[in-house]
């Protein structure tokens, strides 16, 4: 599993809906991918999006090469109601823990 965490702030006069108008893709990436998007408590023009793709970490050069026309056009997009910056990341999934009862055994 990779994870990918991009935090963004808006541009004034943008909010969530306007992000997610340009955010949403246009087709499908073609794996397992599920992203979570959040909204600062504190503040709401800060926006930060936690994506879930079921893929060997192999493959993954590939698979970013193929959708690189698709997540340009993306971009290009989101830059207009986003301001220049924020961070991203991306991450190798270690551990999947459920903390409702408890700590889970090591």
């Amino acid at each position: 599993m990779i994870i990918s965490v991009l935090t963004r702030r808006l541009r004034e006069g943008n909010d969530y809906s306007d992000f997610r108008a340009a955010w949403l893709p246009d087709e499908g990436f073609g794996v397992p991918t599920r992203v979570v998007s959040a909204v600062s408590m504190d503040d709401p023009q800060e926006i930060v999006t936690i994506g879930f793709t079921d893929l060997d970490p192999r493959d993954a050069e590939a698979f970013l090469a193929r959708i690189g026309p698709q997540e340009q056009l993306r971009s290009d997009r989101i830059a207009e109601v986003v301001e220049p910056g924020g961070g991203r990341g991306l991450y190798l999934q270690v551990a999947d823990d459920d903390l409702t009862d408890g700590p889970p055994s090591l």
